[in-house]
């Protein structure tokens, strides 16, 4: 029997909205719910209220000695790992198979909420796995300096990390996002992504709307393309198997700041922008000694 609630959520200023949201299902912590383009983690349950946080999540590797290894933190997206999940990494040189087992709700050091998905060995490594299935794995040699102290950093700070990947040979193709940037229409963009380049949907005008979508992402492709090509300020850059991973580090009110690398990879990731010009949004990535 559907349920309905009013979810009551809070934007990167600070302000509370409350949603009327109806569920096939009976929510409770733990839950996932999406609202407006955005993922929801349900925090606490009140009678009809729901109360909901931005929804992330954390692969964590159990190994079959007991010792657990987590992941960073990222965004939860449709293609988050469920129960069931199989993903690859890489040990001594050699693919590693694994499964995801358990999802289950946790809190960080400051009590806020994220899902938690623990894998184990399934040994699976023998058969062939279909690609949408394999995890990009980093195997941490001399040359992955940089991404261990990224992934290290994110995780010791409670940060999210986004990541884009380039396949060997493959160059952005720039245009094409410009071309895919121009052509985008309101009916295509989401109510998050609106609240991310800058639209006050309660008081700016609506035919407004989109012009002021195109000008953040145009300024953000500009942005992202200065810095990856330049000196790599705001954007890391990694080698993995002849292509390129490309990683942003930062936190929930980052994805809205025009200054920050990693606002500009979420809004552009979101808006489809550099997808058009080639890249792959890297769905998990685990880091293992």
């Amino acid at each position: 029997m559907a349920a309905s609630y009013d979810v009551i959520t809070e934007n990167r200023a600070g302000s509370e909205r409350a949603r009327r949201y109806t569920s096939a299902d009976a929510l409770a912590p733990g839950s996932i719910v999406l609202l407006g383009g955005r993922y929801w983690l349900v925090d606490r349950i009140e009678g009809e209220r729901v109360h909901a946080k931005p929804a992330r999540y954390r692969l964590v590797l159990r190994h079959e000695d007991g010792r657990e290894e987590a992941g960073a933190f990222r965004r939860f997206r449709s293609d988050a790992p469920r129960v069931g999940h199989q993903l690859t990494t890489v040990e001594d040189g050699a693919q590693a198979s694994w499964q995801v087992v358990d999802v289950r709700l946790a809190r960080d050091d400051d009590g806020e909420p994220f899902l938690e998905s623990i894998a184990e060995r399934d040994f699976a490594e023998a058969e062939s796995l279909p690609d949408h299935q394999l995890e990009h794995a980093l195997e941490q040699d001399e040359e992955d300096d940089v991404a261990t102290a990224a992934l290290a950093r994110a995780q010791e700070a409670g940060l999210q990390i986004e990541l884009v990947a380039l396949e060997e040979g493959q160059a952005p193709d720039w245009e094409e996002a410009g071309r895919y940037l121009d052509a985008l229409t309101l009916d295509e963009i989401e109510d998050d992504l609106l609240e991310l380049c800058g639209v006050d949907t309660a008081r700016d005008p609506q035919p407004t709307w989109i012009d002021t979508v195109k000008a953040r992402l145009r300024d953000d492709l500009a942005s992202f393309r200065d810095d990856v090509e330049g000196d790599l300020d705001e954007i890391e850059e990694w080698d993995f198997r002849g292509g390129k991973i490309y990683a942003a580090v930062g936190s929930f009110e980052d994805e809205s700041n025009p200054l920050s690398g990693h606002g500009w990879m979420c809004r552009l990731v979101d808006g489809g922008v550099l997808l058009a010009a080639g890249f792959q949004r890297v769905r998990k990535a685990v880091l293992l000694p």
